[in-house]
């Protein structure tokens, strides 16, 4: 043992001061693994409508081609009414399945809890995982119906992904 400082009631065994660098070194070593595996691992937890948005312009015009299929395979007539709640029904839509075989794969892979299809719209609900799930909508524009729009609608935030005009 050794003293430290002048005339100090303190003293310090040579041992824990070889021993303080290999402590410190451990805990470096722990902190990083730990920062490498949160920062791999965030891309596994990062929700749908996250992931959704991430994509580039390409998978949007698939998308977007995949909701034109839709509405091509699956016609509205005047009996077509979906009922969203007991006091509230929207006329000339077909409700489909989520896992509907007739679906183009891109949008299968979404998972999707239902479709909703009208004449000039589809409405895709991708359901909540952790967080909040979110809408994708193929419809024209407000104003102009040779402007069709790709939006997504995730906690009130509606965003055009994808803008497409036609003759």
């Amino acid at each position: 043992m050794f003293r430290v400082g002048c005339g100090s009631a303190f003293f310090v065994s040579l041992r824990y001061i070889v021993r303080a660098p290999k402590i410190i070194i451990g805990f470096v070593v722990g902190a990083v693994l730990l920062l490498g595996t949160v920062f791999l691992a965030v891309p596994l937890f990062s929700s749908r409508y996250l992931q959704f948005m991430g994509k580039d312009t390409a998978y949007y015009t698939d998308i977007a081609h995949a909701c034109d299929l839709v509405l091509q395979q699956h016609p509205v007539s005047s009996n077509d009414t979906v009922t969203l709640y007991s006091h509230m029904s929207l006329p000339y839509t077909k409700k489909l399945s989520g896992e509907e075989a007739s679906l183009p794969k891109i949008i299968r892979a979404l998972h999707p809890d239902e479709i909703l299809v009208s004449s000039n719209r589809v409405w895709i609900e991708i359901p909540p995982e952790r967080m909040g799930g979110f809408v994708i909508t193929w419809e024209p524009g407000d104003m102009h119906t040779n402007y069709w729009a790709l939006q997504s609608n995730g906690d009130g935030l509606v965003k055009t992904v994808y803008e497409e005009s036609r003759p």
